[in-house]
């Protein structure tokens, strides 16, 4: 799909001033609170602030040499992989619990290096700095393993999800002069602004969580991927869940006739994608279903449908996957954007997000062979695996 990125950023910025004039007859009330502060509506000119103060903060700026040493060094650790893998461990099972284990000290890391780039208290940087580690990660899977497909989507869901942290910390940012001044108390959808920017942070800390836990499992999938037999895995980590078994049970079709026929025919990257299909469905299952359980999410999951619905769609997390590197920065290369089908996009629905994961893989393998789009679908990629022109608000702390 092709759209100019510069009137997509317009009708986002536009739909928030649409959302947040809808919010103030739906949510935003004039009350007297016990504690004698008042609750009070949101005024015409505090909502212009709001919509200039989100155009300020989502400004994308440049890493400085500080951050690129950092993004170097984070680079360097997501592309050894290899020396996850302890041949002196003979057991899969015991060979994948130690290579989530040691993805997961991989990340302690990461979060030490970023501390000592921002400080310990710069949250909102610290967080992208670990997303981008993700992203390198991924990118870092597909190619030692080009065989195993689901990297090849997850770096762009991860990196649609850095487009959510970057909105949602610029919207937080941009309701700062909304907070708590002269006795009055603005109240939105019910919680004043500093539990919203709360729950907005709490929120983003699970996310990134919950991507981190999915990183340490693929991780562990796809190196097992390269040592161990498909049928051997579906077999020895059917403990797992049943639909790990499944997948692998695909992943070894595939596996088969890229011995036999190669790997870079229609008929081979159909299986492949099938089998992609399989782990997805597993890590929506037992990883990030029990981060969708938490009253936290399924708040946070309100409120975004909630926001996809005041603004038509256009701002909020709607499972929509660009395939890309910014969508906030001038493009002049083939703007792509895989929608989630219209009926999916309850993101705490395990249901709806398979859904969003298979159309995401099946489009994805038709557009590899799309003259128009397969040439810019890895260069993309390698860039969102270098850290390069990635989602970089101004306004992030």
């Amino acid at each position: 799909m092709l759209k100019s990125n510069q009137n997509h950023l317009k009708k986002i910025l536009s739909a928030s001033l649409i959302a947040l004039s809808l919010l103030s007859p739906l949510s935003i009330h004039t009350a007297q609170a016990a504690n004698n502060i008042s609750n009070t509506q949101i005024s015409p000119f505090q909502l212009v602030q709001i919509t200039q103060n989100i155009k300020l903060n989502m400004a994308q700026r440049n890493l400085s040499a500080n951050e690129k040493n950092l993004y170097r060094k984070l680079y360097d650790i997501a592309n050894n992989t290899p020396s996850l893998y302890n041949p002196a461990i003979q057991s899969p099972t015991e060979q994948y619990e130690h290579i989530r284990k040691q993805i997961r000290q991989q990340f302690v890391t990461v979060k030490q290096l970023a501390a000592q780039t921002y400080g310990s208290n710069a949250q909102q940087k610290n967080l992208l700095a670990t997303n981008a580690f993700i992203l390198m990660y991924y990118d870092a899977l597909s190619r030692k393993n080009p065989n195993f497909y689901w990297p090849n989507l997850g770096v762009f869901v991860a990196n649609d999800v850095r487009s959510n942290y970057a909105l949602t910390f610029s919207l937080s940012n941009a309701l700062d002069p909304l907070k708590l001044s002269n006795s009055q108390n603005i109240m939105i959808a019910g919680k004043n602004i500093p539990t919203l920017q709360n729950t907005i942070m709490q929120a983003n800390q699970a996310l990134i969580q919950g991507q981190a836990d999915v990183m340490a499992d693929i991780g562990g999938l796809s190196i097992l991927h390269q040592h161990y037999d498909s049928a051997e895995l579906a077999t020895v980590l059917s403990p797992y869940g049943a639909n790990l078994r499944k997948a692998f049970l695909l992943q070894k079709v595939a596996d088969e006739y890229a011995k036999s026929k190669g790997n870079t025919d229609k008929q081979f990257k159909r299986l492949a994608t099938d089998a992609a299909i399989g782990f997805g469905i597993h890590e929506q299952e037992k990883i990030l279903q029990p981060m969708w359980d938490q009253a936290l999410m399924r708040d946070f999951a309100k409120i975004n449908d909630f926001m996809l619905s005041l603004s038509l769609e256009n701002v909020g997390l709607r499972g929509d996957i660009f395939i890309g590197v910014n969508k906030f920065k001038l493009i002049f290369t083939p703007y792509l954007i895989i929608r989630a089908p219209l009926s999916a996009t309850n993101l705490a629905s395990l249901q709806d997000r398979i859904a969003i994961a298979r159309n995401g893989f099946t489009v994805l393998n038709k557009w590899k062979s799309n003259p128009a789009y397969s040439r810019w679908i890895p260069i993309y990629q390698s860039q969102i695996g270098q850290g390069e022109g990635l989602y970089e608000p101004i306004g992030t702390r």
